[in-house]
């Protein structure tokens, strides 16, 4: 366990963070057109080198967990066995919200921008994210989920925060009809508890905030006050994972009451799926050189193994 030292985020960086998040909405179909050329040209490099530009989620297949889904600008992938990834989708687009399920059976959920341009709206793959079917767009343009979250409790549950600001949306009937709810501040990351929807958790530029209630009230956990989160996830077992600006990776299995840091990768780490039948993480992020790598401890943390990179080894 750790004591959180409270420090206040900077304002610039946050600034920055949501700045970049739009703009990439906004440039994302002139980098498809430009991207579908160079992807593995020039390559007398390790098979663990894609050439891929951000990653935005990830999530492995509850029939098959030796299936690693990976939501990147431009293309989706998967690792099968912990081997290379390699693209898997039929139709380009930028995944920036991602969402694998639970339970069997259930769709895989994204949010971003189609290779033409504009917003997607929520979309979704019954076929392990070789394709994709829109399933709601609800405003005009449709919303754009950067942060979005999925319940085990309830599959039909899904809540998104559009990254325009415009709102925190919920649907019970898997995007048939929704709702807004009331939110603290600009998301930069969100979870739903497995175990009870009225619970969430999001994170922002200013710490994480906790609901009980279903949005109704939120109040903020101390120990991270001031400081810009940049994923949360809930695992199965409802054991809550943080990343942040000072703290790095860290978990909680009290709901934020305390916390424990993880050993991590050398990695600003943006997305984690967490298998925790087998004790295994899954982090993706930015290396301090820049480049967009996905990792795997088989160990809950105490050893990393590169699963892929962007940079040629």
């Amino acid at each position: 366990m750790f004591k959180a030292i409270l420090k206040q985020s900077s304002t610039k960086l946050f600034i920055l963070v949501v700045g970049v998040a739009l703009v990439i909405g906004g440039v994302a179909a002139l980098f498809l057109a430009n991207f579908a050329v160079k992807t593995h040209e020039n390559s007398e490099t390790s098979p663990r080198t894609v050439f891929w530009r951000h990653i935005h989620g990830l999530g492995f297949d509850p029939t098959n967990r030796n299936i690693l889904y990976i939501a990147t600008h431009g293309d989706f992938y998967w690792s099968v066995d912990d081997a290379p990834p390699s693209k898997i989708d039929e139709q380009r687009a930028d995944y920036m919200a991602f969402n694998a399920p639970y339970s069997q059976g259930l769709p895989l959920y994204a949010s971003g921008h189609p290779a033409t341009g504009g917003n997607t709206g929520l979309i979704k793959s019954t076929d392990g994210g070789k394709t994709w079917q829109q399933v709601a767009t609800t405003l005009d343009p449709p919303f754009d989920f950067h942060a979005m979250g999925v319940t085990k409790s309830d599959p039909n549950l899904i809540i998104g925060f559009d990254s325009e600001g415009r709102g925190l949306f919920k649907t019970v009937d898997a995007g048939k009809t929704w709702q807004t709810l009331q939110f603290p501040d600009y998301i930069t990351a969100l979870a739903i508890s497995p175990t009870d929807s009225n619970v969430m958790f999001v994170g922002t530029g200013k710490g994480i905030y906790q609901t009980n209630d279903g949005a109704q009230t939120w109040t903020q956990i101390e120990q991270y006050k001031g400081l810009l989160v940049f994923v949360l996830t809930f695992d199965e077992n409802g054991v809550l994972y943080a990343s942040t600006d000072q703290f790095g990776l860290s978990k909680s299995a009290d709901l934020g009451q305390t916390w424990e840091k993880i050993n991590s990768p050398n990695l600003t780490i943006t997305s984690i799926t967490v298998d925790a039948q087998n004790n295994i993480i899954y982090v993706a992020g930015y290396s301090s050189d820049g480049f967009q790598e996905v990792h795997k401890s088989p160990d809950g943390g105490n050893n990393w193994n590169l699963i892929g990179t962007n940079k040629e080894l």
